[in-house]
Parts: structure tokens; C-alpha cells; sequence
């Protein structure tokens, strides 16, 4: 009997073990649409993501088939509805060891995301930014970043670094860099993180 409680607990601290070893998932919002992200770095593996309704029931498709990780691992699911929860399983084919799967998640797609907009988008010239966190006016601000970065990930200009209420503000970014000189025709990225979440967002600018 001892014998047997012993094996049962030693299987329960493998279950345990495998179940802490998968890596976390964070949401983000990308273009106006959530992106599940898989924490980490796997560089050179080949991975595909599936979503089911429930954790027990079939799962579909989401991302094409044998995408390469360049480093983080992730899936756009631009048909997921914000309030509704999913369940995201990632396959990873690395470059040298045997396919591992991580999951299913359990996933709550946010109502109300950490967003970023611009208007407008193309633009030759000034812009109004408005940045949005989920939440009251009524609460306390949260430290809050807005960058735009060239398709390098260089942070070309900062528009906000500091305390941001909840709900929207709007600012005005000339379309310079920090450096004072226009960026040139091309595109652009807008990073907005906060505490509560982050988005990217594209920019083009043109003549």
C-alpha cells in the first residue's frame, strides 16, 4: 500500500512537472486583431497552432501548415471574438529533438484591449495618435510606452512615456523622428505596451 502511494504521488509530481514545463501564452492585439503568443524563444523550429471551442472537443487549424519560428512562436486569429474563451494548442517540429506540443490554453479573448489607432493612416503629414487601455477614467493611470519603430524594431520616436488614464488620448505626432528629420515614405510600426497589454500597429507613410 505504501508502495503504491508512493508510485501514485511520484506519477503526480511527473504530471505536475510536465504541466509546469510548458511556457506561458500572452494576447496581444496586432491590427485590430488578437494574436496568441507563445512565451520564448524557438528559433529554427517549425510549429503549427490549433484553437478548439472546448479543451475536450476537436481542434482546427488556425495557421498555415509548418510555419518556421524566427524566434517566437504565434498565431493571428482574426476570427476570435473578443469575451469568448479558446483553447490554443501549439506544435513545435525543433530543429534537432522530437516534436513537442504545448497545451491546450485556456485563452479569454479581451472586450476591451490596449489599443492604438491612427488618423489618419496613410498620411504624408501630421497624424492624430489615440491610445486606448481598457478600464475607467475613474482609476489610477498606469505606466504606459507609444514608440514608432522602423521595420528593423529602431525606435524612431517616442510620443508617450510615462503615466496614461484609462479610457482614450489622443495626441499629435508630426511625423518626425526624435532626431527632428520627416521619416521618409515607408512603412512604420506604432508600439503601444502597457501593464495591461500591448498593440502593434502599422504606418505607412507616403509623399
Amino acid at each position: 500500500m505504501h508502495r503504491a502511494f508512493a508510485l501514485s504521488l511520484g506519477m503526480l509530481a511527473l504530471t505536475c512537472a510536465a504541466a509546469f514545463a510548458d511556457p506561458a501564452v500572452r494576447v496581444t492585439y496586432v491590427d485590430g486583431s488578437p494574436q496568441v503568443q507563445l512565451e520564448g524563444s524557438y528559433a529554427g523550429s517549425y510549429y503549427v497552432v490549433y484553437r478548439g471551442d472546448k479543451p475536450d472537443l476537436g481542434y482546427r487549424l488556425i495557421t498555415n501548415d509548418h510555419l518556421l519560428c524566427l524566434g517566437s512562436c504565434f498565431a493571428q486569429d482574426s476570427q476570435a471574438i473578443p469575451g469568448h474563451t479558446y483553447y490554443y494548442r501549439f506544435d513545435l517540429t525543433p530543429p534537432q529533438g522530437n516534436p513537442v506540443s504545448f497545451g491546450p490554453y485556456a485563452v479569454l479573448i479581451p472586450v476591451n484591449p490596449v489599443r492604438a489607432s491612427l488618423s489618419p493612416n496613410p498620411s504624408s503629414g501630421a497624424t492624430r495618435v489615440t491610445l486606448s487601455l481598457p478600464g475607467s477614467v475613474r482609476e489610477s493611470p498606469v505606466q504606459a510606452n507609444a514608440r514608432v519603430l522602423d521595420v528593423q524594431g529602431r525606435t524612431l520616436r517616442v510620443l508617450h512615456d510615462g503615466p496614461l488614464a484609462h479610457g482614450s488620448t489622443t495626441l499629435t505626432w508630426d511625423g518626425r523622428g526624435d532626431d527632428g528629420r520627416d521619416l521618409g515614405a515607408g512603412l512604420y510600426f506604432l508600439l503601444f505596451s502597457s501593464p495591461l497589454g500591448r498593440s502593434t500597429t502599422r504606418v505607412i507613410r507616403v509623399r
